[in-house]
């Protein structure tokens, strides 16, 4: 989450880092944008829109929208169910198992540290030796405490 921007959405860390995003098109891009914009506004995982609706938003043109849409279930970014009057529904997709994330697709996904684990079965390092020494108390001579004649 970013502090940044004001009234923003996100996109998955992964679909940059992982070289996803230089392989698509930009149609694919365009889609996936919009689609990600549409989840955020609606606070769900799960997008109702018609062709028409994407098309105005974002532009693109019947064709390309479809090989978009195909391309981005391919690549494990959404899953698409057609419905009557042209209408589509996006599900978002987590990226790690390319299908739908289970559960309710209104309530939030709570991000876990691969890391986690481990760092709790980890051992905590030992502080070292001068971390355990207390600072000289205000006021009282420092060569009482190892430290002679350098502020003399």
């Amino acid at each position: 989450m970013t502090v940044m921007i004001d009234r923003f959405f996100g996109l998955p860390q992964q679909v940059i880092r992982s070289g996803l995003w230089k392989a698509m098109r930009s149609s694919e891009k365009d889609l996936y944008v919009f689609l990600m914009q549409e989840s955020e506004r609606c606070c769900t995982r799960q997008v109702h829109c018609t062709d028409a609706e994407i098309t105005k938003a974002v532009g693109l043109k019947p064709r390309t929208l479809c090989n978009a849409r195909k391309k981005l279930q391919e690549r494990g970014l959404i899953a698409c169910a057609r419905h009557q009057g042209n209408k589509y529904e996006y599900t978002i997709c987590d990226l790690a198992t390319g299908k739908p994330y289970p559960g309710n697709p209104k309530e939030r996904i709570v991000y876990a540290k691969q890391n986690t684990a481990q760092a709790v079965q980890e051992k905590p390092p030992e502080p070292s030796s001068a971390a355990t020494v207390p600072p000289p108390p205000v006021g009282q001579d420092l060569e009482s405490h190892g430290v002679s004649g350098i502020f003399h």
